[in-house]
């Protein structure tokens, strides 16, 4: 596993990657997306951060939500992104431990069919 850049819209993007060989060529699979900034460290702060501010949104507004439908909709847009949240940081968890383990690198297996 490593981290790879690359560019959309002239901006710098990186994510997680892992690669893997099809036929004679390497390909890299993306495992997450780590957002503008390459270290991973620093991405899982991000979200995690995301994930306390979409938390405290929505303990705010739930008392509120069965008195105005735009709030509840508020409200089950926040539950989604906590869980996409929650889901991410798992996701980038677990890769952080990978790259550690692996040191960053990762060699393709050779394909036996």
């Amino acid at each position: 596993m490593e981290v790879r850049q690359k560019m959309i819209g002239g901006r710098a993007h990186y994510d997680i990657v892992e690669a893997f060989q099809r036929g004679s060529r390497i390909e890299y699979r993306t495992v997450v997306p780590l957002g503008s900034d390459p270290d991973p460290e620093v991405a899982l702060a991000n979200h995690q951060a995301a994930l306390i501010d979409a938390t405290r949104a929505l303990t705010r507004l739930q008392p509120l939500q069965e008195a105005d439908p735009a709030i509840a909709r508020k409200c089950n847009n926040l539950k989604f992104r906590l869980h996409a949240e929650q889901d991410r940081i798992g996701l980038l968890l677990d890769a952080i431990e990978r790259l550690k383990i692996t040191g960053g690198k990762d060699a393709p297996e050779p394909d036996d069919s």
